[in-house]
């Protein structure tokens, strides 16, 4: 079980004095945590985050602070996804200079008298990290996964219009997920600034940052928004929103670089420090664009795989070669027992009646008056569900069309995976 420790106790007994060497500490184990966060939301289902936090906070020995910093991303740098390979080497290189930027700082005089409440401040900022996780959790929620769902194909055809209105849409539920989970850090970050940032104009960015979070989240967990949308507003929608997340963190460092030189820090502590908030500007930027190709290439790999599947399922009902069929009022021979369509015919009817789009018919194979009807009530209820006109081919329920035999067809094949039913008398 994860250790937490509890704020509310040690607070008090933490609180440093500021000064300009305990503002440097500050900024330094900020920016340990944003490089921390950039890689652990890229290694997937990674549970030790507190304690690898944890074990920051509670060495007592000030002077190995920065030993830990580097052996924690280390750590979680080892276990990223390869495509952040990039991403991981430029959090190393961050890394070892907060390193040296907290060896300067020690070595500072402020730095030397106030070894005691550098400790207490990074103890402090790791114990408000950790409460911001536990609000993150809280606050972000992620999208409920529909297993049942059908996926939608990748294009959007005529052809193909009845068979994607259907199914139930692909909203990309994992993508979303995914970008979710980027977030969580920075927000638990976001949460801690607010309340506790070093001057108020960080703590009033970092509020700002916070709800433009909340509002990114509430996006990619609303279910019926996405549905709402068209594919390729989605898919758009999908692939800007890792330039918004990276975005609000450079917006983020800019107010924190902009506040350090205010903050009377040591030149060259300053200086490591400007140089790590462009790297981790560089890693923002590197994480969305990793993202997005990432993201479309797993559209790509569904896609492809629910084409296949489709296909292979046409390939099956293709068998089946639909033709148009007269009302036997117009041709007497599909009036007879004996007409060469009554097989066809006799397998509309039975699928009409499975459909309940209207009182039920005889499904003798006999294609009368009655069969007519359920011609046009069959074209409009699915005509109404998928916005194509089927009707009219029909000529007034006269001709049992190709296109209406098969858009029945698909409706009984599938009519476990149909999103919605709509009945139209």
């Amino acid at each position: 079980m994860n250790r937490v420790l509890s704020f509310d106790n040690y607070h008090k007994l933490f609180e440093a004095e500021a000064n300009a060497a305990t503002s440097a500490a500050e900024q330094i184990v900020n920016l340990f945590y944003q490089a921390y966060g950039n890689v652990v939301t890229k290694i997937g289902d990674y549970k030790e985050a507190v304690d690898d936090l944890l074990s920051v906070a509670e060495e007592k020995d000030s002077t190995k602070k920065a030993d830990l910093f580097e052996t924690v991303l280390k750590k979680v740098v080892s276990k990223i996804k390869p495509e952040y390979k990039e991403v991981g080497n430029t959090v190393l290189e961050a890394g070892k200079k907060l390193k040296d930027a907290y060896a300067t700082l020690l070595e500072t005089e402020e730095g030397k008298k106030s070894a005691e409440e550098i400790n207490k401040v990074i103890y402090r900022k790791i114990l408000e990290f950790q409460k911001g996780l536990q609000t993150a959790s809280k606050d972000m929620p992620k999208v409920e996964v529909n297993d049942k769902k059908v996926e939608e194909s990748i294009e959007y055809t005529e052809e193909n219009a009845i068979n994607e209105a259907l199914f139930g849409k692909n909203t990309f539920v994992e993508e979303r997920n995914l970008l979710i989970s980027s977030i969580v850090i920075m927000y638990s970050d976001m949460v801690a600034q607010a309340k506790n940032g070093a001057t108020e104009p960080i703590k009033a960015k970092a509020k700002e940052i916070v709800n433009k979070l909340k509002g990114l989240n509430s996006e990619l967990s609303d279910e019926n928004k996405w549905e709402s949308m068209k594919r390729k507003e989605r898919k758009a929608r999908l692939d800007e929103i890792p330039t918004e997340i990276s975005d609000l963190k450079e917006d983020f460092n800019k107010t924190l670089m902009a506040e350090s030189t205010k903050m009377g820090i040591d030149k060259k502590v300053s200086s490591v420090i400007a140089e790590v908030i462009k790297m981790l500007d560089g890693v923002s930027s590197t994480i969305a664009e990793v993202d997005k190709k990432l993201a479309d290439e797993t559209v790509k790999e569904t896609d492809a795989k629910i084409k296949e599947e489709k296909a292979k399922e046409e390939g099956k009902k293709d068998e089946t070669k639909y033709i148009e069929i007269s009302s036997g009022n117009v041709k007497k021979q599909n009036l007879s027992k004996k007409g060469p369509n009554i097989e066809a015919i006799k397998k509309f009817q039975e699928n009409y009646n499975a459909l309940k789009a209207g009182a039920e018919i005889k499904a003798d194979g006999l294609y009368g008056k009655n069969t007519e009807n359920a011609i046009v009530s069959a074209a409009k209820m699915i005509g109404g569900l998928t916005g194509v006109d089927l009707e009219k081919g029909t000529e007034g329920g006269k001709k049992l069309t190709p296109e209406l035999q098969s858009a029945v067809q698909k409706f009984i094949d599938n009519k476990d995976k149909i999103k919605e039913l709509v009945s139209t008398k």
